[in-house]
């Protein structure tokens, strides 16, 4: 069976655990990813505790990663600015509860934090 994740979640916590990346107490309250965690039973953790791990001046970075790909698909994220308080809601607003767009995110994420070549 083919998988949408370009890294399994499990195996891209494994590779972040083993590069000590990432600290595993989130800071922050997210919830822009439940509807995949409620659906499938995936583990989203990681992708949390990326953006957690990530400093604040350097958010709007995955979000101009983020908007170059969906360029291609004609579609952007709005934001205006990006702090650690309001990055769910960003997120939150641009999903609006599609699974699609979650796992969009989810592999945007993935390849901002862990490229791989194709």
């Amino acid at each position: 069976m083919t998988s949408v994740f370009r890294l399994h979640p499990n195996d891209l916590k494994k590779k972040m655990i083993y590069l000590n990346t990432i600290n595993e107490n989130l800071k922050i309250p997210l919830t822009f990813l439940d509807n995949i965690k409620e659906k499938y039973d995936i583990n989203i953790e990681i992708y949390y505790l990326i953006i957690d791990s990530i400093e604040e001046f350097k958010l709007k970075n995955i979000f101009y990663f983020i908007n170059l790909r969906l360029k291609n698909i004609d579609e952007k994220i709005n934001y205006d600015i990006v702090t650690k308080e309001n990055i769910n809601d960003i997120f939150n607003n641009y999903i609006k509860g599609d699974i699609v767009k979650s796992i969009m995110v989810m592999n945007f994420i993935q390849q901002y934090i862990y490229p791989l070549r194709n």
